[in-house]
């Protein structure tokens, strides 16, 4: 009796090794690696494909944006910054998860902008196009090899982002313009941008959107551009 109580006791514990190890194994498997995605498809604006790798240009912005303020939170550890959860009700989150928010609805009013200014027929004056060039400049002189190589950015997506973005924004300010926006309570350039009440409930809705969480969901603001090991 004795005997079989203690080869079931040894039978279980080496089920749970087996399980331990498998699950050890399962994790190691399914390790995201970020480079390994850079050309997969992250969001779709309508038909348009937005990759890893042109999405890294937002990541950018926006991680820089928030490393100033984390290393003025804390200069020795920025990630305590990073990893701050503020609770404001349903919108309660963490710094990160927020700044991933951020850059993928900048990205989606970007793109969503950039089509309207095209079908206005729209475009950068020459000075505008100088700015450009001076904005991707500035960007790449301030990005180190690593970022450079994490994000999978070259020149040329820099500038052909970069140069969207300009024509975005300008079809964004005509909109101002164009619309009266009197009705809502925001300044106008706060309500076409992509929080604005105006862009959330009259652009937005008119366009299809879809997210690859598959990939979305495995990435962690605050280490991608920042913080490297």
């Amino acid at each position: 009796m004795k005997k079989s109580a203690g080869k079931a006791v040894a039978v279980i514990i080496i089920a749970n090794i087996f399980l331990i190890m498998f699950a050890f194994c399962g994790h190691i498997f399914s390790k995201f690696t970020y480079s390994d995605h850079l050309d997969e498809k992250v969001i779709t604006v309508d038909d348009k494909d937005i990759t890893l790798r042109e999405f890294g240009y937002y990541i950018y912005e926006v991680e820089a944006f928030v490393q100033n303020q984390a290393l003025l939170y804390d200069p020795e550890n920025p990630g305590l910054w990073w990893n701050t959860h503020f609770s404001a009700g349903m919108d309660s989150q963490f710094v990160c998860d927020y700044a991933k928010k951020v850059a993928i609805n900048m990205c989606i009013a970007d793109e969503i902008y950039y089509r309207q200014a095209l079908s206005q027929g729209l475009s950068l004056t020459s000075n505008e196009e100088a700015q450009v060039l001076d904005d991707v400049s500035n960007l790449i002189n301030n990005m180190d090899s690593r970022q450079l190589l994490s994000t999978g950015l070259d020149e040329k997506i820099i500038f052909d982002i970069s140069k969207k973005h300009a024509l975005a924004s300008k079809c964004a300010e005509k909109l101002v313009k164009d619309r009266n926006l009197a009705a809502y309570y925001e300044e106008p350039a706060g309500e076409v941008n992509w929080d604005g009440a105006y862009f959330q409930e009259k652009i937005l809705p008119e366009h299809t959107i879809r997210m690859n969480d598959s990939v979305l969901d495995k990435i962690t603001f605050g280490k991608i551009t920042v913080n490297l090991l």
